[in-house]
């Protein structure tokens, strides 16, 4: 017992020894720099796991590392903050935009320009002045049969310029045309004394439909080929008349009468005729002022028996 200290025994010979047990604690150079804090609750269920990663890899870091990427961090959430919200903003600036009603849409009825007939029995040379007489013609100058036949008895001069036209051109050249004749003084006489009409007169309109008439007439497809051109051409012909009259002071057309175009020694059943004329647009330059909403209607006659 000669080597040992007093204070290492605890008691007297025989009696059970008592040690004293000192704690030791050993910190890294790490640790004791700046110890870890532990996550709290709240934040653990806010960090995803790309994020914990993140700040696992970060507190093995440096601690001079870690305050940089901390300040990356604190400036990145400042941004995030500080952006302005293009949702809120619209919502705000524009605070109507969900309630307020679409426009409405309105939509505009137009008419095609177009001539309309309807069909009538009577006397076609029955009109008042300033009516259009509308008929089918051939194109050798002869109107010696059929409608065309009283046509010539009732204004002679207008039969006159018809065939003088036509002794102008080739049938080929007419054929698909037509001519606005107006009124001649002495047919409008004529007219006068059998009650049909008083004052100007009548216009009458030449189809030039057929190259031929009799046995040299065309046959009805080609005839039917060249009725709605003619037509064309004759509302183009009272267009530009119209135009002129506004200078020189003569009445226009103030009504559109016609015969059954082409039904009679052409041989062509009048519908076929009706419907060529009816599926008609007219286009600029072709609408006459009498034609109301850019409808023209027309009276197509037939005559009694």
């Amino acid at each position: 017992m000669s080597g040992k200290r007093p204070s290492d025994l605890s008691g007297a010979p025989g009696e059970p020894r008592h040690f004293k047990q000192t704690k030791l604690n050993f910190f890294t150079p790490a640790s004791r720099s700046q110890p870890k804090k532990p996550n709290t609750a709240s934040e653990e269920r806010q960090e995803n796991p790309t994020t914990a990663t993140a700040r696992t890899t970060r507190d093995e870091a440096d601690p001079e590392e870690q305050k940089a990427e901390k300040e990356e961090e604190e400036e990145e959430q400042a941004r995030s903050s500080s952006a302005p919200n293009s949702t809120d903003d619209t919502a705000n600036t524009n605070p109507n935009t969900s309630t307020k009603p679409p426009p409405a849409i309105t939509t505009t009825t137009t008419t095609t320009p177009r001539i309309r007939i309807t069909d009538r029995t009577g006397d076609l040379f029955s009109a008042p002045p300033n009516t259009l007489l509308i008929h089918a013609c051939n194109c050798v100058g002869s109107w010696g049969g059929g409608i065309a036949l009283a046509f010539r008895n009732l204004y002679p001069e207008e039969f006159k310029i018809y065939r003088a036209h036509c002794a102008r051109s080739t049938p080929a050249q007419l054929r698909g045309t037509a001519l606005l004749i107006p009124p001649q003084s002495s047919s409008s006489s004529s007219s006068q004394e059998r009650g049909r009409g008083s004052g100007s007169g009548h216009y009458i309109g030449c189809l030039f439909t057929s190259r031929g008439y009799g046995a040299s007439r065309d046959a009805p497809g080609r005839i039917l080929g060249a009725t709605a051109p003619a037509m064309r051409e004759l509302m183009r012909l009272v267009v530009k008349h119209e135009e002129e009259e506004e200078t020189g002071g003569v009445g226009g057309i103030g009504e559109v009468r016609m015969c059954r175009i082409n039904s009679g020694l052409f041989a062509v059943p009048w519908e076929r005729s009706k419907r060529a004329v009816e599926e008609m647009e007219l286009g600029e330059g072709e609408v006459p002022r009498c034609a109301e909403g850019g409808v023209l209607e027309v009276v197509a006659y037939e005559r009694e028996e």
